[in-house]
């Protein structure tokens, strides 16, 4: 259903150190790693898994769940400003936020990791960082959300970002997205709209 991860972006991903992170689901990172590892762009849970309760800092301090947004389906995305892969897809998200008809935007999750391991690179930023960081590339779509001890990330065992999780309506997550997306693009506007609209 996706493109396959440019050799580039798999060097990048491949070379993330391995941290011990708070994923409650026996195997799963070396799985994530092993689908990266492959080439492929995706994971298809063959049944849709609960999330937990998962929460993030919105840019006003207050806290947000994924409870509160239940009812509709999201697509999360994780990233940090310092990310090489979020170079390229942040920049085609904040243009698909800007004009995608008929999609709305709520249901479009924007969420920076507090600290960034890529390689022998490490990086730490708050929502100040955030919130100047878009300022200055002029991301008016993307809400400076931000991931405080990469919690969220790490509940639900992710290795790398950019990383996007599908959560249909019932607050389960369906699928993972690795890697820049190109969001104005199809086939994915259509499934992206398909999946909004109707898990």
């Amino acid at each position: 259903m996706f493109r396959k991860v440019s050799a580039f972006a798999l060097a990048i991903i491949a070379a993330m150190p391995t941290i011990a992170i708070a994923c409650d689901r026996p195997g799963m990172i070396d799985l994530y790693r092993a689908v990266i590892a492959s080439g492929e762009r995706s994971w298809h849970e063959p049944v849709p898994l609960p999330m937990p309760n998962i929460k993030w800092t919105a840019p006003d301090g207050n806290i947000v769940s994924l409870q509160d947004r239940r009812g509709k389906a999201q697509i999360i995305t994780f990233w940090h400003p310092e990310c090489i892969g979020c170079k390229i897809d942040l920049p085609r998200l904040d243009a698909y936020l800007d004009k995608a008809d008929g999609i709305d935007p709520d249901q479009l999750v924007q969420i920076s990791v507090e600290r960034l391991e890529e390689g022998l690179r490490s990086a730490e930023v708050d929502t100040d960082d955030v919130k100047a960081f878009l300022a200055r590339r002029s991301y008016d779509r993307i809400t400076a959300n931000l991931d405080p001890d990469n919690t969220v990330f790490s509940a639900t065992c992710m290795v790398a970002t950019p990383s996007h999780l599908l959560i249909d309506s019932e607050g389960r997550l369906t699928d993972v997205l690795f890697g820049p997306l190109k969001w104005s693009e199809e086939p994915f506007v259509s499934i992206a709209r398909n999946y909004l609209a109707n898990y």
